[in-house]
């Protein structure tokens, strides 16, 4: 197990050369890392690596059917992965609270798909430089939000090759959860963001 902490005030994403070339190794082997979002702490593998989301699920502890979302720079980065014509509304949203703390669910061919932007700058830095990771809170399924390193640790111990310390998370809550339809919206979990601010940026 490996462990980076920011010594800085506040995170600016300017990272260390070598630890930008420790985290795309980490990921690039298939194996796992701790890093974090404005949000919460997130678990975060390479979704081209075979089994990845299973593996995840394992760590996490979490059932088989668990869905796990993406993290991407920016919705062209994500329509460009997923490779599929997406709603319209997700550029709207994007315009209006992306990067930010609300993750956008919406139906491919391959099911649903979780879509998130985090603001944060070392998140935002890694999926930039190595590409989408996957974002799932880094806890065991069902125990306490990780809102700093210390309690992904002490639930993953051992689980995770590297973690990264930027100190607690600024809003220390789950993210919105939205699934966009062609007809509407559907809010499947409430976070920072509310519903009548996306339907009044939907106007719907």
């Amino acid at each position: 197990m490996m462990e980076f902490k920011c010594e800085k005030k506040e995170c600016d994403g300017e990272c260390a050369a070598h630890m930008i070339s420790t985290i795309n190794e980490v990921l690039s082997n298939g194996e796992l890392i701790v890093y974090p979002t404005e949000t919460l702490y997130g678990i975060g593998g390479a979704p081209q690596e075979e089994d990845m989301m299973d593996k995840i699920r394992r760590v996490k502890e979490a059932p088989e059917d668990k869905k796990i979302s993406l993290a991407y720079s920016d919705i062209d980065q994500a329509a460009e992965f997923i490779d599929e014509d997406l709603p319209g509304s997700l550029w709207t949203l994007e315009e209006k609270f992306l990067p930010g703390p609300l993750c956008i669910v919406v139906e491919t061919e391959e099911g649903t798909e979780g879509i998130r932007v985090p603001d944060h700058p070392l998140a935002q830095k890694i999926v930039k430089d190595f590409g989408p990771i996957t974002s799932t809170s880094a806890n065991i399924h069902g125990r306490p939000a990780p809102v700093d390193i210390k309690t992904s640790k002490i639930q993953l111990d051992g689980r995770v090759k590297l973690y990264l310390n930027c100190g607690r998370c600024e809003l220390g809550r789950g993210s919105t959860v939205v699934k966009v339809k062609d007809d509407g919206f559907e809010i499947l979990r409430e976070g920072p963001i509310s519903e009548k601010e996306i339907g009044d940026a939907l106007e719907i």
